[in-house]
């Protein structure tokens, strides 16, 4: 995924819900530099964002069963980097499935066409 700079982008990890399989966990992890950092977690306890640099800058839907997308807005450049979506279920007879999704995100900064043309037309006068 391809993001801009100060834009928001909407990572995708949806599933179907099955009956006799109830949502445990829900874990947005990134990946930078070599070291992985876990953003936000859902469990029975509540939505917690984990990392301080995401508090306020991400959310995922609550109430569409299957969709557990992350949206982050406010993009920087170090958001750039590796993020797994893991969710784990619990099913009736107390088995758990762990699935995961990975999207790699890459945050460029690029520059309104609007400054571009002051730009040129700067230079003509020059």
């Amino acid at each position: 995924v391809q993001a801009t700079w100060m834009g928001s982008t909407t990572l995708p990890c949806t599933y179907t819900p099955s009956e006799g399989f109830t949502q445990q966990t829900l874990t947005w992890s990134v990946e930078r530099d070599h070291s992985t950092s876990t953003i936000f977690r859902r469990d029975d306890s509540g939505d917690h964002v984990l990392l301080s640099r995401f508090r306020d800058r991400v959310s995922v839907p609550k109430h569409s069963p299957g969709d557990t997308s992350l949206l982050i807005e406010n993009l920087e450049i170090p958001d750039s980097g590796h993020y797994t979506c893991q969710v784990i279920w619990r099913s009736e007879n107390n088995s758990l499935i762990t699935k995961e999704v990975t999207t790699t995100v890459k945050v460029i900064k690029v520059q309104p066409p609007c400054q571009s043309r002051v730009t040129q037309s700067r230079l003509h006068r020059a």
